[in-house]
């Protein structure tokens, strides 16, 4: 029993060793924000439970953007789909935490994600995790407006002193700077200031969810066909044993 508690403690610390620091600063009053505006959109396309998450952002003069989104309990994005299709175009991706794929949409917690943005428009593919069953045949789910941050201490402009120039220009404005991914990888992290974009909203999809009153015709379906299963797989037994028999005979 101590071996498994040892066991789950390290467990709980190496999950929180990758977690990013991003995901602490977002509760701090005192972050930066730009007097500026920018214009976006955004989209939720493709039928059925997987989606492409489309936003745009035109950026100006700003080198690139960092989204923070709230996939919610209804959405998900698989972090190895993403990991493997940076080659293809999708932007960099960095989660609050393990991301699970299988669980339903009333067991899974929300996450944060930061979606690194280097280009005016990114698409994102996401996925619905399964609703519970209710009382009507479809059930709408939706995606928060996300929190749009861009960067004001980059690697370029910070140098080999990445930490210290941000230190600089909090000093300047007389607030903090979120400290996010600058690339591909966790590390090094630049200096973002958080923006207003408009056209950023809340974006919505349907979906097709269980009735509550094909409950019971589900759940003798599903126990009929086990039975026969069963009853097939232990006749072929049978049949097989007695087949057997006789050529020994």
């Amino acid at each position: 029993m101590m071996i498994v508690t040892i066991l789950l403690s390290l467990s709980s610390i190496m999950v929180q060793a990758v977690r990013d620091p991003w995901t602490a600063q977002l509760s701090q009053t005192d972050l930066c924000k730009s007097s500026s505006t920018l214009m976006g959109s955004r989209s939720l396309d493709s039928s059925g439970f997987h989606k492409d998450l489309t936003t745009n952002i035109e950026l100006g003069t700003y080198p690139s953007a960092f989204l923070i989104e709230n996939t919610t309990s209804a959405f998900y994005l698989d972090l190895d789909q993403i990991r493997e299709g940076l080659y293809l175009g999708l932007p960099p991706v960095f989660a609050d935490g393990p991301v699970s794929v299988e669980e339903s949409a009333d067991e899974a917690p929300s996450h944060l994600v930061g979606v690194l943005c280097q280009t005016h428009h990114v698409t994102l593919p996401i996925h619905h995790r399964y609703q519970a069953a209710g009382n009507t045949p479809y059930q709408e789910a939706c995606l928060p407006t996300p929190r749009v941050f861009v960067a004001m201490v980059t690697m370029e402009s910070g140098g080999d002193d990445l930490e210290g120039a941000i230190r600089r220009v909090e000093e300047e404005r007389g607030c903090r700077l979120l400290r996010a991914p600058c690339g591909v990888t966790r590390e090094p992290t630049c200096g973002w200031e958080e923006i207003s974009v408009t056209g950023l909203g809340e974006v919505c999809s349907t979906i097709p969810v269980g009735l509550l009153s094909d409950l019971d015709l589900v759940k003798i379906s599903t126990y009929g066909a086990v039975l026969f299963g069963v009853v097939a797989i232990l006749y072929t037994l049978f049949s097989n044993g007695q087949k057997t028999e006789k050529k020994t005979e």
